[in-house]
């Protein structure tokens, strides 16, 4: 074993992977070494057609922006004279859908959607928290998103993408608001990968591009295999065809917000679950940060729900942490820093509820 990894080591050296990755790549490799070695290699990926975009935009002020994008975005208005070609190469890129893309497969994930919307909601909050197990925490951390009100923002623009995602059949067509709000959240990814690699604070020897290829891949991953296995312990009942439309949909949503297709794995579920699992076992394990924005997210339970009444503030809190707990595992929430509870109870409850 020993040998082993000094061999993974030198492998990790040979192909320039970020150091913080080198201890859980050595791990990831004795479960799965093909998926433990594409998912680092990802992590020095960035998003070329995003980054060139925002960088044509980023000497402009934000109103500016918002004029530009808002015309250039708009299938039925005229082009707008300042827009830079990089932008309108960004934007007519993603107007062509993928040769895969079947609009007719979407439909039995939609339905499936509405019909268990109150556990779409829970398991994407979860989702959302599982995220933060990656270096995702970090930028985070170092934009200056690691507080309960931020934890606030995190979960209302996570349950406005759902919305945008699911709700409607045709909100990620070309033009459409889904669509749209695609193309804001890369340029966003964008200008934090801009502003983290002229901060100093960003060592991309260390932890690799910020908000990488790789960290898009696990996000798209748990936004939908674990997304799906999450709603189904929470109670819900998929049958084959909604599951696999379900994959479908966050294949398309996740190749529009700048996943590559190497990471989507053709929406394929067991192979998107596995994804899961090696790049959490490539990422490195919980830090302090991680627990701050982890316990600042559910902390902004009761404000999402718009909880006035302390004692039920603090009963929603305390929910959202059984949750949590029985939906991440209890390794998980204990590295998280979260409260000891009996997960199986509060997960029984919920499906009792839900029944």
């Amino acid at each position: 074993m020993f040998w082993n990894l000094l061999g993974l080591a030198k492998e990790v050296n040979d192909m320039n992977i970020p150091s913080i990755y080198s201890d859980g790549y050595a791990r990831a490799c004795a479960v799965n070494r093909e998926i433990a070695m594409h998912y680092v290699a990802n992590t020095m990926v960035d998003d070329p057609l995003a980054d060139a975009a925002f960088e044509a935009l980023s000497h402009l002020d934000g109103t500016k922006i918002n004029q530009i994008m808002e015309v250039c975005t708009n299938p039925d208005a005229k082009s707008h004279p300042d827009t830079p070609q990089a932008l309108t190469d960004f934007i007519e890129a993603l107007k062509i859908l993928p040769t895969w893309f079947d609009r007719d497969a979407l439909l039995p994930g939609h339905m499936a959607f509405y019909r268990h919307l109150d556990l779409f909601v829970i398991g994407f909050i979860v989702v959302s928290l599982r995220n933060f197990n990656s270096l995702m925490s970090k930028v985070f951390f170092l934009t200056g998103q690691a507080t309960t009100q931020q934890g606030l923002m995190v979960i209302r623009q996570n349950i406005r993408y759902l919305s945008e995602t699911l709700m409607l059949p045709s909100a990620l067509d070309p033009g459409e608001q889904g669509w749209k709000f695609s193309l804001r959240i890369r340029l966003v990814h964008a200008r934090i990968r801009k502003h983290l690699r002229n901060s100093g604070h960003w060592d991309e020897a260390a932890f690799g591009v910020p908000i990488s290829a790789a960290n898009m891949g696990l996000a798209s991953a748990n936004f939908s295999a674990s997304l799906i296995r999450d709603v189904e312990r929470l109670g819900a009942r998929l049958n084959a065809d909604e599951r696999f439309s379900l994959m479908q949909i966050w294949r398309y949503a996740s190749w529009l917000i700048g996943t590559p297709e190497t990471l989507l794995c053709e929406g394929d579920e067991a192979a998107t679950a596995e994804l899961s699992k090696i790049g959490h076992l490539c990422e490195p394990e919980p830090d302090r940060i991680t627990t701050i924005i982890t316990n600042a997210t559910v902390q902004a339970l009761p404000q999402v729900a718009k909880l006035t009444d302390p004692q039920k503030k603090q009963a929603m809190v305390n929910h959202g942490y059984r949750v949590a707990r029985a939906l991440l595992g209890k390794t998980l929430a204990d590295q998280y820093g979260f409260p000891k509870s009996s997960s199986l109870a509060g997960l029984s409850q919920l499906r009792f509820n839900y029944r």
